[in-house]
């Protein structure tokens, strides 16, 4: 498995321009990030964002909230010089999802937009729980992921040639995962995203609640 992970990344600093040129401006999304703010209770909230990639998300959120105290990691090189680049006011750092152990801090919110797509089953559990822990007692959760039968995972391949290994993601198992993590769904929404070719997919989007 360790290896699917070593492609996957060694991808994601290889595409790194091309990812941002594709999904920068991507505006599916937007109503769910208001969500998410909304549900902020304070103007400077302090924020992490795991697997910020270009800066996208963190982008559309700072527009909503400008105030917001935003950490952006991603295990990618190249993808925290992109979200520094357009986002100079924000704190970055390099920082594999799997060891957020590692940050000696609490949040009121954490992103994971398209996180848990590439982590196992088990690491998806790990994520969920260490987010938990991160949180403040009314922090907030925002994932968002593609929901299909976990079995169809495996390597997918971009117009470069190079391959992420993609998990699909039950929705069910996720938000057990949530309950079990005492965290609570204040909204959920799927959405249509067509891909190259005219395939559809549904993507989840939830926002909780400690």
């Amino acid at each position: 498995m360790e290896e699917r992970y070593k492609e996957t990344q060694k991808t994601w600093n290889k595409i790194a321009q091309l990812y941002e040129d594709k999904f920068m401006e991507l505006n599916l999304y937007d109503d769910t990030y208001k969500s998410f703010c909304n549900l902020l209770l304070k103007p400077d909230a302090d924020v992490l964002e795991i697997g910020c990639g270009p800066g996208n998300i963190t982008r559309q959120i700072l527009a909503i909230r400008p105030k917001l105290n935003i950490l952006a990691t991603d295990v990618s090189k190249k993808m925290i010089a992109l979200a520094k680049r357009n986002n100079p006011a924000i704190a970055t750092q390099i920082l594999d999802c799997r060891n957020l152990k590692a940050l000696n801090a609490k949040f009121d919110g954490i992103i994971c937009g398209f996180t848990i797509p590439y982590l196992s089953k088990l690491d998806c559990s790990k994520l969920i729980s260490d987010c938990s822990n991160l949180l403040t007692e009314t922090g907030i959760l925002y994932l968002s992921f593609v929901s299909g039968d976990y079995k169809n995972s495996g390597f997918i391949a971009g117009s470069t040639g190079d391959r992420t290994y993609f998990y699909y993601h039950e929705l069910e198992r996720v938000k057990q995962e949530l309950v079990l993590n005492q965290m609570t769904i204040v909204d959920l929404v799927e959405l249509e995203y067509k891909k190259a070719g005219g395939i559809s997919e549904t993507h989840v989007v939830i926002n909780a609640k400690k």
